[in-house]
């Protein structure tokens, strides 16, 4: 993690945690990709329901395949299904005894720290990525409600377009919006950016690319 970690700490009441740990490629506790980041949609953030087809929309797969793992799921009680006139829709079972900790795990490994640090980590100028805001509380258990975006901190040389971009990518993975702050290196080392006071004296800040 960058030297003005210790800063941070030391000014306000900024706490840095790091998530790069925590976030595996292809953890082996799920069936497959497909599946983790199917409960990851469904499990994470505000309660929602979608539809089988919405779901193969949004991760990008054929709906044989979505179909299948959510009857899977459905059969062990982590989700449920409730029949429509437009056909099944799916929502989490939040009365499971697997769900606060099945959510907890997804969050570790198919959460917004896993996805924005794939995604924003393709870019060669990007030197370092925070999580700041409420998913980073989530991330320190500090108790509060579901997030309803995804707020991170780029550090880099970077065009907006290409952070905006990328930032669209995350959030098109995540069925949240992703709201992307970019700031130069030299501005980061700097430390006199407004901003960046408020986020660091005031904020958790989850590091997941340092």
């Amino acid at each position: 993690m960058h030297s003005n970690a210790a800063g941070f700490r030391r000014r306000g009441r900024a706490v840095l945690g790091d998530a790069r740990a925590r976030s595996p490629a292809q953890p082996p506790i799920f069936r497959s990709r497909l599946q983790g980041e199917l409960l990851a949609r469904l499990l994470l953030g505000p309660e929602r329901e979608a539809s089988m087809l919405d779901l193969a929309v949004m991760l990008r797969t054929d709906l044989a395949s979505v179909m299948r793992e959510v009857e899977r799921l459905a059969h062990a009680d982590v989700l449920t299904l409730r029949r429509t006139l437009a056909g099944r829709i799916v929502s989490r079972n939040a009365e499971s005894p697997l769900y606060e900790p099945l959510a907890r795990l997804l969050m570790l490994t198919f959460g917004p720290a896993a996805v924005v640090a794939e995604e924003f980590g393709r870019l060669p100028a990007v030197r370092e990525l925070y999580l700041f805001g409420p998913w980073a509380e989530r991330y320190e258990g500090i108790p509060g409600p579901p997030p309803v975006d995804v707020e991170v901190l780029v550090i880099g040389d970077l065009p907006l377009d290409a952070a905006f971009d990328t930032a669209q990518e995350a959030a098109a993975r995540l069925g949240l919006p992703v709201h992307a702050v970019v700031r130069p290196l030299a501005q980061w080392r700097d430390d006199t950016d407004p901003f960046l006071r408020e986020i660091c004296e005031g904020e958790v800040l989850i590091g997941v690319l340092c």
